[in-house]
């Protein structure tokens, strides 16, 4: 299904610091805004948006660097993606807030600095358990412009990608040559320069977990069982942090649920927990 298979109308608003973020809308309800994960951009969160809009209007950001949205500009952090949430936020009164991967980072930094009903977040990357050695590699086939040799890296550091994830590099590398064309390949090009900047914002932000002890809104973290060790204790940790939370580990998924795997099951999940 392509993007011209969901109803949905583009807007956009002007955050704190001029940049212009774009975002999509669907459905009608109380506000819910999905705030996206790394090596992601708003139309890969259409199907879980399609579910959800039957109970909730639902806002899917573009974060910076991709579709319409604006650059992510200098001296670029996570205090500038919560700007950006918080103005979608402010202008259309939005009540809950969903955040994936790193999405799920800025969406608990949201947490502390701007009232909601409640939040739910998928697998935030934790520092004390990110892995940091594939970057450095990353970043030199980038500037190379080697994005074959750069999505490796990249599954392969984060260890994603499930099956893929696990072939070992030269056999890895074949598969993307292989797929080196087409539309999807051209907005791997495009989203991958975002990955390393991302990484870097997550790794120069407040390390210590304690800080979410702050966080007194009601807040749901998620993670499935076939995901990567350090995103399960990722989950676990933040879970025992926040005063108000619960944790719900799912069987059989992966960090790819949200956008890829169980969009429906995780859309439901979210319904079940925002509307009590």
């Amino acid at each position: 299904m392509t993007q011209m298979d969901y109803e949905y109308i583009e807007s956009s608003v002007t955050s704190k610091d001029g940049t212009e973020i774009s975002y999509k809308v669907m459905g009608e309800g109380p506000g819910l805004l999905i705030v996206h994960g790394a090596f992601r951009a708003s139309q890969h969160y259409l199907k879980l948006a399609q579910y959800l809009s039957k109970d909730f209007t639902v806002y899917i950001m573009d974060r910076r660097g991709r579709n319409k949205s604006g650059t992510k500009g200098d001296q670029y952090n996570v205090q500038k993606e919560c700007d950006d949430g918080i103005a979608v936020i402010q202008k259309h009164n939005v009540s809950f807030l969903f955040g994936h991967s790193f999405g799920a980072v800025v969406s608990l930094n949201i947490a502390l600095q701007y009232p909601l009903k409640k939040i739910a977040v998928y697998e935030p990357p934790m520092v004390p358990y990110f892995p940091t050695s594939w970057i450095p590699k990353f970043e030199q086939e980038l500037h190379k412009n080697d994005y074959v040799s750069a999505s490796v890296s990249l599954i392969k550091g984060l260890r994603m990608g499930g099956v893929m994830s696990k072939l070992p590099k030269p056999i890895l590398k074949l598969l993307f040559q292989s797929m080196a064309k087409g539309p999807e390949w051209e907005e791997n090009v495009q989203l991958l320069p975002t990955v390393s900047a991302e990484a870097q914002a997550v790794l120069t932000w407040d390390s210590n977990i304690d800080r979410y002890k702050k966080n007194s809104i009601v807040t749901l973290v998620m993670a499935g069982t076939k995901t990567p060790n350090y995103l399960l204790k990722s989950a676990k940790e933040l879970g025992t942090v926040l005063p108000n939370s619960q944790n719900i580990f799912i069987e059989g998924l992966d960090h790819n649920a949200p956008d890829e795997r169980a969009p429906e099951k995780i859309a439901q999940i979210l319904k079940n927990y925002f509307i009590k």
